[in-house]
């Protein structure tokens, strides 16, 4: 059941910065509508959704890093 005490510490996480090759991204969180997905926004505010498997193995390639 939720907890409306715990709402502030729930909502108020800081979305991670994430750099991909050379393009900084804002990770906006997963969603799953069938597939898994990552919502990366860029500096331009333009949002690209990824699935969590290509994410994943960037990150296991050193093609991706969190920077925060």
């Amino acid at each position: 059941m939720f907890n409306p005490a715990m709402k502030d510490r729930l909502m108020s996480t800081k979305n991670k910065t994430v750099q991909i090759d050379s393009t900084k991204y804002e990770m906006l969180g997963v969603i799953n509508d069938g597939d898994s997905k990552v919502r990366l926004k860029d500096s331009a505010g333009k949002v690209e959704e990824m699935t969590s498997d290509s994410f994943i193995t960037l990150l296991n390639e050193g093609k991706a890093k969190y920077l925060d």
